[in-house]
């Protein structure tokens, strides 16, 4: 059974970060940029330990090699936000295609299940418009400003299908 609150929930917390990322889109890039350098960082020093503290094996060199780069390129992201703009740029605009691309064969897919006008085609809409968001960002120059605002614009869509999704399994028959 799935629980409708949380889709609600989920909703709702997209809303107000989709308003607050469109009410200040540059700050949010380079948040961005620096949650994916954290992360990274993270990341590469987990698989550092790991290849140092384990014994002997095929998994020490990858994990070493690995844990290596990854610290590399987080640090990259935080001591160059500028340039790590323009990278996080295309990995956000493939994002939007591959999620947008899958979100618009689901909605076709739940459609065809008899699945709720209004259901359907907010999933139909939210993919179409992650696919047109990620051929602008790949098109046009990577500026924070609209990076952040596309996440934000995308972010209230996503919003209102959740909200949509949790207010579909509220009102819908239990089987």
């Amino acid at each position: 059974m799935i629980k409708w609150k949380w889709c609600i929930v989920e909703g709702v917390l997209l809303f107000v970060l989709g308003i607050l990322v469109i009410s200040h889109p540059q700050e949010a890039a380079l948040t961005i940029v620096d949650l994916l350098g954290w992360l990274l960082l993270l990341l590469g020093c987990f698989a550092l330990v790991g290849g140092i503290t384990a014994q002997v094996g095929p998994r020490v060199p990858p994990a070493l090699a690995g844990g290596v780069i990854a610290c590399i390129c987080g640090l990259l992201l935080l001591l160059l936000p500028g340039v790590a703009i323009a990278t996080t740029t295309i990995v956000v605009a493939i994002f939007f295609l591959l999620s947008g691309l899958i979100e618009v064969f689901s909605s076709f897919a739940l459609r065809s299940t008899g699945g709720h006008a209004n259901h359907w085609g907010l999933a139909f809409f939210n993919g179409f418009i992650s696919i047109i968001f990620g051929i602008v960002l790949l098109t046009y120059c990577p500026l924070p400003e609209i990076l952040g605002l596309l996440f934000g614009i995308n972010m209230l869509c996503c919003s209102a299908y959740a909200i949509s999704l949790g207010w579909f399994f509220r009102n819908a028959p239990a089987h």
